[in-house]
Order: structure tokens, then C-alpha cells, then sequence
């Protein structure tokens, strides 16, 4: 029974861990899908809470029933081969644009919190990650479940710290714009449905592996509820800062300044690194859905992706991710739609083994 509950939480951890990526842990990410609208991005978070846990269990249920190899099987099995191959396609260039997202944000974390050039935070972030890349999926259990407890912690510091229960939202924050009307429901959707296609190349092989259901259920519930926390608590903050935030790289950084530069520097360095696990995720997914299609050494394939992922990020974090992550969620929320579709239409799905 311990054993059970220490995989559930390891898988719990490396979940939240996945999906706090650059644009999470920055503040960012939440302040383009849900902040920006107010009181009513509140219900949106409410509602990205049901779908992270839905979500997240559906899809290591999937790959653990199916013995699903890589997320390529996964779209296969959802939308069927001819379409599967070309969404698999289209899944392969959005985890390449949110990987240089993050990427682009190690140098802005670099320039903000250390006031060096931001090509030192990439070019060291790329070293590390080629290095790490090789070790898999048991280097990245390690590393998220040292970060995601802490990110906890300092995300509560935060919340507190800024005491939104305090603050009086403006009345321009509690009211979307006109040319934004609706945008507030489909945001929560199109937020979830990205998170949860990139977190495949990691809950696909958790699922495969596991010996029993059991352990993915509990993992995926623990950790779809320590996501939405997560969010929830980060949104409460932000949207009590707003509008002297709007404009910063790092928002959840910026807010803790006045705790002085030691907590700062300690909050970006946890920062960095759930940023570094996620991407690490990312490139290891990439990598090993190429070698499918490219019949080249590993070494060449992540050397070819950090490459590409460098020139991409040249465009800078703020502008990719609110041009990108938006559109990227569009693309992929059919995901969403399909996961649902097979557990209604396939009984095996819904049946919950030991």
C-alpha cells in the first residue's frame, strides 16, 4: 500500500512538474489565459481544474490499456491512422514552439533576475539539457520531486505575500473587452487541451509502465488538484497586481522583490528549474518521435532540435507565448473532444481496473 501511494505521488509530482513550465511558473502563461479576463478568468480556472484531472487520468488510462509506445500510437488511436499521423505532425511542430517558448525564457530569467546578457541563461540552459536529455524518464522523476514541492511552498509565499483577499480588483479588470467577448470560456479549454498534449511525452510512458490502474487514477487526481492549486493560487495573486505586472517578463518573480534580492534570486533559481525539467520533458519527447521518422544517432536529432529551438527564440518569451500558446491551444483542443469521444464510446475506457 506505501508503495502504491509513493508511485501515485512520484507520479503526482513528475504530472505538476511537466506542466509548470516557462510560461506557468513565470506568471505569464496564466496571465494570457485567464487574468486578463477578470473575475470571470476565476471560473475559468475552476473549470481548467476538472479538465486537468479528467484529463490527465484519461490519458495514462489510454497508453496503460493500449500499450501506447509514444504519443504517435496515442493520436492514432484517437482520431484513427491518416488523421492521427498528420495531428502527430502538427503535435511534433507545437511541442518545437513551446520547447523555444521555454527556451527564450531562461534568457529573459537571466537578464531580470541576474542582469546578465540573456544568451548566457539559453546557451547554459542548452548544455544541460543536451547532457540530461540521455537519462529519461527517471531523471526527470528525480528532478520534479525535489522542485514541484518546493514551487508549492514559494507559491504559497507569494499568495500571501501579496494578500489578494485584501486587494479591490478595478473595475476594468472585472470586465473583458468587447473584442474579447466569449474568449473566457474557450481560453480554459484551449489551455488545458495544450498542457495535456505536450505532458504526453511523459504520462504516455508512465501509463505504459505502471503494473496496475490504480496508481495512474490516484497519481493523475493528486496531480490535476495540485495543478489547479497551483493556478488558482498564482491567478489570485496576479490579478491583485494587475495592471503594474502586465508588461514583465516574470510576474511571480517581480511581485516577491520586496522581500529583497536573496528570496528573489531563490524563487527564479526554483523557477529555472521546473522550467529546465519541463523542458527537458520536451526535447526527450521530440527526440524520440523523430527517431521514428529520421533514422539518425539521438546525439544528432537533440543537437538539430536545440538548434532550432535557439533561432526560434530569438523572437523573445513574451512575444512567442502570447502569439503562440493561444494559437497552439486552438490547434490542439480536438484532443480534448477525442479523449472524451473514445471514453464514451469504448467501454474498456471506462472501466477502472487494479
Amino acid at each position: 500500500m506505501q508503495k502504491s501511494w509513493k508511485h501515485s505521488l512520484q507520479i503526482a509530482f513528475t504530472y505538476i512538474g511537466t506542466v509548470v513550465g516557462a510560461g506557468f511558473a513565470s506568471g505569464r502563461e496564466i496571465l494570457e489565459f485567464f487574468v486578463q479576463y477578470g473575475t470571470q478568468g476565476l471560473i475559468g480556472v475552476i473549470l481548467s481544474a476538472f479538465l486537468f484531472v479528467w484529463a490527465g487520468v484519461q490519458v495514462m488510462l489510454v497508453a496503460h490499456r493500449i500499450q501506447a509506445t509514444s504519443y504517435q500510437e496515442m493520436s492514432v488511436y484517437l482520431f484513427g491512422k491518416t488523421i492521427g499521423s498528420l495531428f502527430n505532425i502538427v503535435l511534433l511542430l507545437v511541442l518545437l514552439g513551446t520547447t523555444s517558448v521555454m527556451l527564450a525564457f531562461t534568457g529573459s530569467l537571466t537578464h531580470e533576475t541576474f542582469h546578465l546578457p540573456a544568451q548566457i541563461g539559453i546557451w547554459v540552459s542548452m548544455i544541460c539539457i543536451y547532457i540530461v536529455t540521455a537519462r529519461g524518464l527517471d531523471a526527470i522523476h528525480s528532478v520534479n520531486s525535489i522542485f514541484v514541492p518546493i514551487l508549492i511552498g514559494f507559491t504559497f509565499l507569494v499568495f500571501f505575500y501579496t494578500k489578494p483577499w485584501g486587494a479591490v480588483a478595478s473595475t476594468s479588470m472585472m470586465m473583458v473587452e468587447p473584442i474579447k467577448q466569449g474568449a473566457w470560456i474557450s481560453s480554459p479549454l484551449y489551455y488545458v487541451a495544450l498542457n495535456i498534449s505536450l505532458t504526453q511525452a511523459v504520462l504516455i510512458p508512465i501509463g505504459r509502465e505502471s503494473r496496475s490502474e490504480k496508481p495512474l487514477v490516484l497519481g493523475g487526481i493528486l496531480g490535476g488538484l495540485g495543478i489547479s492549486l497551483l493556478l488558482l493560487l498564482s491567478y489570485l495573486s496576479l490579478n491583485s497586481n494587475m495592471p503594474q505586472i502586465q508588461l514583465v517578463d516574470a510576474p511571480m518573480i517581480h511581485m516577491l522583490s520586496g522581500l529583497g534580492k536573496g528570496i528573489t534570486i531563490l524563487f527564479a533559481m526554483l523557477v529555472f528549474g521546473e522550467v529546465f525539467s519541463s523542458l527537458v520533458a520536451n526535447v526527450f519527447g521530440l527526440a524520440e518521435q523523430v527517431k521514428k521518422y529520421v533514422p539518425v544517432p539521438s546525439t544528432l536529432i537533440i543537437s538539430s532540435i536545440l538548434l532550432i529551438s535557439y533561432a526560434i527564440s530569438f523572437v523573445g518569451f513574451s512575444s512567442l507565448l502570447s502569439l503562440l500558446y493561444p494559437l497552439f491551444g486552438q490547434i490542439v483542443v480536438f484532443f480534448l473532444f477525442m479523449l472524451l469521444y473514445r471514453q464514451i464510446s469504448d467501454p474498456s475506457s471506462r472501466r477502472i481496473g487494479s
